[in-house]
């Protein structure tokens, strides 16, 4: 089993200043604190801001529909998207009537929510993810936003996923921001130690997505 732990960078010392071990939190973002932690997703400038030239660190167009990774934790575009790790792929294939693909995104390494083995880690988690999808080179993107969150359930760390990811199959390009959050606004944890893990986003295809979207 990965631990969530082993990703966690140095900046984790910087981190424990804002969240002391101990204290009490509460692992759920509340609606308002939900909502501050959203304000990055979704931002039209991360659709319009060049990414010829951008630090491998803050983002990456990926030709292979590979897994692109994430160098380190300190992903920071600019103002105009802040606080998010960009990937911009240009190569998708045809729309597929049978399967559809989709541009997910998780932890680094390959980790899952499901391989953190304890109730802190899995409810102090949460992965933002905004999309940005071209129909046509003349197009304007299409904007949708999801957040997958850790719930503890019956000893296991389980998959929350509020909204829908986009099908990509058959459109001209899409981007991806991704941003992973530890901790909670409650312990005190400012929006820059919250982005201390590292992200990486992959293309999967799925016979079970129905023509709209990914469930």
């Amino acid at each position: 089993m990965k631990h969530l732990f082993l990703l966690i960078t140095a900046t984790m010392s910087a981190l424990a200043a804002g969240c002391i071990e101990g204290e009490s939190y509460k692992s759920d973002l509340a609606d308002d604190e939900l909502g501050q932690a959203q304000q990055a997703l979704g931002e039209v400038g991360c659709g319009t801001i060049s990414m010829t030239g951008m630090a491998p660190a803050n983002g990456n167009i990926n030709s292979t529909r590979g897994v692109q990774q994430s160098p380190d934790w300190t992903y920071n575009p600019g103002p105009t998207c802040p606080l998010q790790y960009l990937v911009e792929y240009t190569n998708l294939p045809p729309f597929s009537a049978i399967v559809g693909m989709t541009i997910r995104t998780r932890l680094h390494g390959g980790t899952t929510l499901g391989d953190i083995t304890n109730q802190t880690d899995c409810e102090r988690t949460h992965l933002l993810t905004g999309y940005y999808v071209w129909d046509t080179s003349t197009s304007s993107p299409t904007i949708t936003t999801t957040q997958e969150s850790g719930v503890w359930s019956s000893g296991a760390c389980v998959s929350d996923l509020i909204g829908t990811r986009p099908r990509v199959d058959g459109k001209y390009k899409v981007r991806v921001g991704a941003r992973t959050l530890y901790c909670a606004y409650s312990d005190g944890c400012t929006d820059v130690q919250r982005t201390n893990l590292r992200v990486e986003t992959f293309a999967s295809w799925g016979n079970d997505i129905p023509p709209w979207g990914d469930p």
